[in-house]
């Protein structure tokens, strides 16, 4: 028992102090026991939750124990029933919440790098069954360890950890209300479980090599559905590239939407995220909490409740959002904002200053940053392209404010299906003697092809900026490949995809008149 426990222990926490979390019941006495057996330095943390007559019983019984064993000890005693009832949420919830958030204060003032809970191998089955009957959780169970918080015990079994404590004459406190069967726990410790072992012997280690399993699995899709997850960082609320989620399959795309609700802290009822789901072809979605959830040029939209907007600049007074106002230099505030993306809700919101009843600053959009500067070079080269019969792609190299390269599809041109603009880029600045581009960005109209995208990695290129996304052979959208840089999506995006559908418009046009 100590052994294993010593291994595991290293495993999870290798070093440093370690704060243990002790409720006074068996499995935490155990714990503390085998850390004291450790030699590792610990210290005890009790919350007394003020939900049972005797819990004052069992704090002065944790304070015993860690003076036995002479470990510091913390304790706290909170009103858990009262804030529950203050909050109108659920008491287990509001329980677990401001016990966790203890054992954090107390870590600190320890300087605990763990802290470590006392559940077990009969815990993990029954959180397990619990996920699987209430349908709160993808049945991952309990992990090992979650930030500070390691649990060491999970291979040992209940009746393992009281034989070890009164073979060495330690008792503990037992918890009436864990006996009551019309608590949801207390039902499956001692209705089922023991049920399923009868007939299945090993069904409780089994749960917990199926919860490890899974938790495996989630954190390897979890991983793949983030890079669904494609964001314009311009924009101050949460914003995701659209076709990157329509091209997914659907249980990736799905996964990918319920973290965008979690996110957002809403929950990720299976009614939303086929909301959102269908959301991503076009139109608008309202969602709990006053958020509203919108598509718009290729992008999928998360606006939360009306908030207000950020101060404008010294010298300018805030105004709101007018389809008439004029931008300084002309053009009017309404087509300045559509060419750049931003949906109309989100424009009554943006911090707009004005000087003479005209507009002279937009938050993060005017002045032009150098995204748009270099976007617009990209554009016209791909404009270039089309009216040589070439696909519409340009790509602009950039260092330190200034172009290394730049270059236009020229497949026909040179008769080679490899010279695409991003590679043409890349061929000329090396030419010059660029040297490796860590520091360099690329501005693409097209979202790079799985080859130019293999190239830019190959360069060591330190930033990609494309314009609208590759449907056919995009190397994130479609095939999902890693970016080792930074990628900012959809910059001019519209304008992008206008120009390709026009091209290739015309070229059906052009075919059909000479068929």
């Amino acid at each position: 028992m100590e052994a294993r426990f010593v291994n595991e222990l290293r495993r999870l926490c290798p070093r440093g102090r370690l704060l243990l979390a002790v409720s006074g019941g068996g499995d935490s006495v155990a714990l503390a026991l085998l850390v004291k057996a450790s030699g590792r330095e610990a210290a005890i943390a009790h919350l007394d939750h003020a939900l049972r007559p005797d819990s004052a019983e069992d704090a002065a019984f944790v304070r015993r124990l860690a003076e036995r064993l002479g470990f510091p000890v913390f304790l706290e005693r909170v009103e858990v029933a009262r804030v529950a009832r203050a909050r109108g949420e659920n008491l287990e919830a509001v329980a677990r919440e401001l016990r966790y958030a203890f054992l954090a204060r107390a870590a600190r003032r320890f300087g605990a790098a763990c802290v470590l809970t006392a559940h077990t191998a009969d815990d993990q089955a029954e959180t397990v069954l619990f996920q699987l009957f209430t349908g709160t959780a993808r049945a991952l169970g309990v992990r090992r360890r979650q930030g500070r918080v390691a649990r060491p015990l999970l291979w040992a079994r209940r009746a393992e950890l009281r034989a070890y404590l009164e073979a060495r004459g330690f008792r503990w406190r037992e918890d009436r209300t864990n006996r009551d069967l019309a608590r949801d726990r207390a039902y499956l410790r001692l209705a089922v479980l023991p049920r399923v072992e009868a007939r299945f012997p090993g069904a409780v280690p089994a749960l917990g090599r199926f919860a490890r399993a899974r938790q495996a699995e989630e954190d390897w899709l979890e991983a793949e559905a983030g890079r669904l997850l494609l964001s314009d960082p311009r924009f101050a609320v949460p914003n995701y590239r659209a076709l990157p989620l329509a091209k997914a399959p659907p249980p990736l795309r799905d996964r990918a939407l319920r973290g965008v609700l979690e996110a957002a802290g809403l929950r990720p009822e299976e009614r939303l995220v086929a909301g959102l789901a269908g959301l991503l072809a076009g139109g608008k979605l309202a969602l709990p909490g006053g958020w509203l959830a919108r598509a718009y040029q290729g992008a999928l939209f998360l606006i939360p409740p009306e908030s207000r907007p950020a101060e404008v600049p010294e010298g300018l007074a805030p105004c709101p959002y007018q389809k008439e106002l004029s931008l300084l230099g002309g053009g009017r505030l309404a087509e300045f904002f559509r060419t750049r993306g931003v949906p109309p809700e989100l424009r009554r919101r943006w911090p707009i200053g004005c000087r003479e009843g005209r507009v002279a600053w937009v938050r993060d959009l005017f002045p032009e940053p150098d995204d748009d500067r270099w976007m617009r070079r990209a554009l016209a080269l791909a404009r270039a392209a089309a009216r040589a019969r070439e696909v519409p792609v340009g790509a602009v190299l950039v260092r330190g404010g200034e172009v290394l390269a730049e270059a236009r599809n020229e497949v026909l041109v040179r008769n080679d299906p490899t010279a695409h603009a991003e590679r043409l880029a890349l061929e000329a600045a090396f030419r010059k003697g660029a040297g490796r581009l860590s520091d360099a960005r690329l501005y693409v109209s097209l979202e790079p092809c799985p080859m130019c995208f293999g190239a830019l990695v190959e360069a060591g290129l330190g930033r990609l900026v494309y314009a609208s996304e590759n449907a056919k052979m995009g190397a994130l959208t479609v095939h999902r490949l890693v970016p080792p840089f930074p990628v900012v999506p959809g910059r001019f995006g519209a304008q992008s995809a206008k120009l390709l559908s026009g091209f290739f418009a015309r070229l059906r046009s052009e075919g059909c008149r000479s068929g």
